[in-house]
């Protein structure tokens, strides 16, 4: 346990550079974008390619990758139908709400988690494949319905261009640097000889900046985060409040529910499933880390785009990042 209190502690550290950084306007105006570009398509995408070009590909059909895909697609659909017809959520905000529950930061937080924790990237694959290839086109399918039912004024309707940016979600999705990087490294390694250790050192050694920029970028994205969600109100394709929601639109059910599958019930239901399947050790530990971490900023992004709840999904990456720390060392103690 000491060592996984150890790597929050360091992490918890970089992270809280990072908020200070863009809190108090030590880097010139557009700073963070550029560190998040530069995590986001250049370093990270090397760091997987070289790590899964090299990795056991039972590891990526093993059972703690189905844990991984069978309890994170499981989740996403209960809360998908809780919010849905329990809440009685219209179905873009119940999406929403649903990928604020099961949608985690595997590339900001969960990439650096495994370096610094198991020491290997590969803990974080599964998980990200799971929700570039399938949880996020299901996901804009959802979305871009719930926007075609949504009247908009015909001045809106020509300035905001609806079709391109749904367009541009699904391509993001699923063309974006981290999922064919992962995919290359997946076809190096299915090569019937190993790729030379000289060609992949390139790559290894720009990734190795991944960790760092990402836990920097994801302290200065919560500082700006902190300030979007006391900022001023929106409207969303729901009729909702995209940010800035006073509770009057029903944030508290929708937020309640996400805050609560993210930090308790997809860490638990992992652990269960992941013992029956026979996991144990570092593998069980792997699986139920990653499950255990923050809703994604990915899933604000998402919201943005669509114009939809942006209130449930800023506010849910803001707290569950927040209780990330505990519910890592409460998982380090348990597992």
């Amino acid at each position: 346990m000491s060592e996984v209190v150890t790597a929050l502690v360091t992490m918890g550290l970089v992270v809280a550079a990072g908020w200070l950084i863009q809190a108090r306007g030590w880097l010139p105006h557009g700073s963070r974008e550029i560190l998040a570009t530069v995590c986001f398509s250049i370093a990270s995408p090397c760091l997987l390619l070289a790590t899964v070009a090299h990795a056991d590909l039972g590891t990526l059909a093993s059972r703690g990758a189905a844990v991984t895909w069978g309890t994170s697609l499981a989740l996403a659909g209960v809360l998908g139908v809780i919010a849905r017809w329990g809440l009685r959520l219209p179905a873009g905000r119940a999406t929403i709400t649903a990928l604020s529950g099961s949608y985690v930061n595997a590339g900001n937080l969960g990439l650096p988690l495994a370096v610094y924790l198991f020491g290997d990237a590969l803990a974080v694959v599964p998980t990200m494949l799971v929700q570039l290839l399938v949880m996020a086109p299901v996901a804009f399918g959802v979305l871009g319905r719930a926007a075609d039912a949504t009247p908009l004024p015909v001045a809106a309707s020509r300035s905001r261009g609806d079709a391109p940016v749904r367009k541009g979600a699904l391509a993001s999705a699923i063309l974006n640097p981290l999922t064919l990087a992962s995919l290359a490294g997946l076809v190096l390694a299915l090569l019937p000889w190993s790729v030379p250790e000289a060609a992949l050192e390139p790559f290894s050694l720009v990734g190795a900046a991944a960790p760092p920029l990402a836990l920097l970028t994801l302290g200065m994205s919560l500082a700006k985060d902190v300030r979007m969600a006391d900022g001023p109100a929106k409207s969303g394709v729901d009729g909702t409040l995209a940010a800035g929601s006073d509770g009057s639109t029903g944030l508290a059910a929708p937020l309640g529910l996400a805050i609560v599958a993210r930090a308790v019930v997809h860490a638990a239901l992992t652990w269960a499933v992941g013992s029956l399947a026979g996991l144990e050790g570092t593998a069980l530990t792997m699986v139920v880390a990653m499950a255990a971490l923050p809703t994604a900023q990915n899933v604000v992004v998402y919201a943005n785009r669509y114009r939809c709840s942006v209130d449930v999904a800023s506010r849910a990456c803001v707290a569950t990042t927040a209780l990330c720390g505990p519910v890592l060392v409460v998982v380090s103690a348990v597992v």
